[in-house]
């Protein structure tokens, strides 16, 4: 499950990528079969999507390792700004 979770658009991409490729190899398909298989693959994509966006949610609740130094860098910028001003520059 988790390599589909990790890959789910490629493997979206290539199905969808295949039907085209299969029309042209069989061009007596059904035109009843080809609507329900580009149905699927819009729900598939849907779905892909879905978990890409959860992903995506997932990341941006991680804390970042910069933080601590983003802090820091805060902090001595305005030592900066405090020393600057008392020393008269």
């Amino acid at each position: 499950m988790s390599f589909l979770r990790a890959h789910s658009v490629r493997i979206a991409a290539v199905v969808a990528a295949l039907v085209p490729l299969l029309v042209a190899r069989f061009p007596d398909i059904d035109w009843y079969g080809l609507v329900a298989v580009v149905g699927a693959l819009l729900g598939v994509g849907e779905v892909a999507q879905r978990v890409e966006d959860g992903k995506t949610r997932e990341a941006l609740h991680e804390t970042s390792p910069n933080d601590a130094l983003a802090e820091l860098h805060m902090r001595l910028a305005e030592y900066e700004t405090n020393h600057s001003q008392a020393f008269g520059r």
